[in-house]
């Protein structure tokens, strides 16, 4: 997975500070909208020369998204204008005819809009360097459902091309209506990284923020499963939980292959925790996203941690260490660690 972070005429000074924190995170993409019908031509040249300069000082390199509105915000030979630049790839959004992509694609490499386009449409760019990036959807109960662009992504791998998506910031949030710049309409307020996660084990290639910013601990988050394939999952401990066994959650682990129905299994777990200091006491309610541990009295399996993905009966055999205070992804093999509060 490529991340990629955004910045928009009307958020200039967020560019700078927002790219430095994807940057640390992994980041290797940026992504910015070059016609906005809200944005004045009035100084629209300087601000995206400034968004690309921002992007290029860390590292990332510059998808522009256009339409014909595009020419009204930067006057004449806005292609030109946008290569030298230094935009990487502009992204048809939507207004060109064929002969007016292929224009465009001669000057820039593209990207063509992946919730509008069908194979198809796609035909007469099999041959060109191409990428395929959805919409992002401003409006409450606009966006697509995962399975949507699931099934892009089964188009764009018969052109051999990259699928990109955007996932919602929870920070500042682009206007003029401020309900998140996400692909699926499932994921608005959803924590970044578990959107992420969701268009990854769709099939995503590129996971773009489409607001102007993020929390430190979403880049953070989110740097962990870039850099690292990790995800973790944040809650709050159960009280008296020894500080040993939190900080034993902690280490890197992984749904077992033979993934239960009811619970997440870490592979590793009875090795580690069966010598700390376990909780004396179970039959704790064990409601869906519980943290729990195998006690003594399960013999061998001693020890092993796991994830409720449903409410589960008491137990005497399992006590609670904590509670998941985020959604539960759907993990393939990605590694995860618990952080309990």
């Amino acid at each position: 997975m490529r991340l990629g972070a955004s910045a928009y005429l009307a958020h200039g000074p967020l560019a700078g500070p927002t790219f430095e924190a994807a940057a640390a995170a992994g980041a290797t993409l940026a992504f910015t909208s070059l016609h906005i019908p809200e944005d004045s031509p009035s100084g629209a040249r300087a601000a995206a020369t400034a968004i690309v300069s921002a992007a290029a000082s860390s590292g990332l390199s510059v998808v522009a998204d256009v339409s014909p509105n595009t020419a009204r915000l930067l006057g004449d030979s806005p292609w030109d204008f946008l290569r030298s630049i230094g935009v990487a790839r502009a992204r048809i959004d939507f207004g060109f005819s064929v002969p007016e992509i292929l224009s465009i694609a001669a000057v820039l490499p593209i990207a063509l809009n992946a919730s509008t386009l069908r194979a198809a449409d796609l035909a007469p760019f099999a041959d060109l360097d191409v990428e395929l990036i959805h919409n992002f959807y401003p409006r409450e109960w606009t966006g697509l459902a995962l399975s949507s662009v699931a099934s892009s992504v089964a188009v764009a791998r018969q052109f051999g091309w990259r699928v990109g998506a955007f996932i919602a910031g929870d920070s500042v949030r682009r206007g003029p209506l401020g309900e998140g710049l996400p692909t699926v309409e499932g994921h608005r307020t959803v924590p970044p990284l578990f959107q992420a996660v969701a268009l990854v084990d769709a099939g995503v290639d590129d996971v773009y923020v489409g607001d102007p910013a993020l929390t430190d601990h979403s880049w953070s988050r989110l740097g962990s499963f870039v850099r690292d394939d990790v995800v973790v999952l944040d809650g709050t401990a159960a009280p008296g939980v020894h500080p040993l066994v939190i900080e034993a959650l902690a280490v890197p682990d992984r749904n077992r292959p033979d993934a239960a129905e009811a619970m997440i299994r870490l592979e590793h777990s009875r090795e580690r925790f069966a010598g700390l200091p376990l909780p004396e006491v179970g039959g704790q309610p064990r409601p869906a996203r519980s943290v729990i541990v195998q006690l003594a009295g399960a013999g061998r399996y001693c020890g092993e941690v796991a994830i409720t993905l449903r409410d589960l009966p008491a137990d005497d055999r399992v006590a609670v260490l904590g509670a998941l205070t985020v959604p539960l992804a759907a993990l393939g093999d990605q590694s995860l660690t618990i952080v309990l509060g």
